[in-house]
C-alpha cells in the first residue's frame, strides 16, 4: 500500500472521518503505517496482527507513528456506518459488492479467512454502465467483473471501536 491513505469518503453527506486521539504505547514496539487497521489491546492500539474475533476494538491509523515516537495519544480514524476505506488486496480477485473481507495484515485484505472485518462496496474492475443504442451509445461494455488489488470496503459496524465509544 506504500502509506496510502485509505478513507475514501462517507456515505452520510459528506462529512469528515470521525478523528480520535487514543492511546498507543510507543513508536519502538512496533512502527504504525498511517492507514493501518488497529485494533485495541490491552489499553493501547496495535497494528491489527491475526485474523481473529472483533468486538468493538478496531480503528484506522491517521497518523504514522515512528520508532522514535513516544508513547501517547495518537489520532486515528473511527470507522463510522457508511464510512468507506480503500485498502489493497493479498491477490488479484474479483469480488462482487458485499462479499467478505478477511485480515492478511494491517494494510492487506484477502477474500477468504474464519472472521469478517469487512464487506466490499465497489472496485475498478466493475464494468461501466452499459450503452443504450436507442440514444446512439452502441458501445458494449459487458458484465464481467475484472480482478482488481484494490478495493473500496466498510467495516463491520460490530468491529469497529465506534461501538466501544457508544456503550
Amino acid at each position: 500500500m506504500a502509506n496510502a491513505y485509505t478513507y475514501n469518503k462517507s456515505l452520510s453527506g459528506g462529512r469528515e472521518p470521525l478523528r480520535v486521539l487514543v492511546p498507543f504505547s510507543a513508536g519502538s514496539s512496533a512502527t504504525v503505517e498511517r492507514g493501518a487497521i488497529l485494533e485495541l489491546a490491552s489499553g493501547n492500539f496495535i497494528e491489527l496482527d491475526a485474523d481473529q474475533s472483533m468486538a468493538g476494538v478496531i480503528a484506522v491509523a491517521d497518523e504514522e507513528i515512528k520508532a522514535t515516537s513516544l508513547a501517547g495519544y495518537y489520532p486515528v480514524i473511527v470507522p463510522r456506518p457508511g464510512d468507506v476505506f480503500d485498502y489493497d488486496l493479498s491477490a488479484a480477485a474479483n469480488p462482487s459488492r458485499g462479499d467478505s473481507l478477511y485480515w492478511v495484515s494491517a494494510t492487506t485484505l484477502t477474500t477468504s479467512g474464519s472472521n469478517i472485518l469487512c464487506k466490499v462496496f465497489d472496485h475498478s474492475g466493475y464494468p461501466q454502465q452499459q450503452g443504450r443504442a436507442d440514444v446512439g451509445d452502441v458501445l458494449d461494455r459487458g458484465t464481467t467483473i475484472r480482478n482488481t488489488t484494490r478495493v473500496s470496503v466498510m467495516f463491520l459496524a460490530a468491529v469497529s471501536y465506534y461501538v466501544a465509544l457508544q456503550a
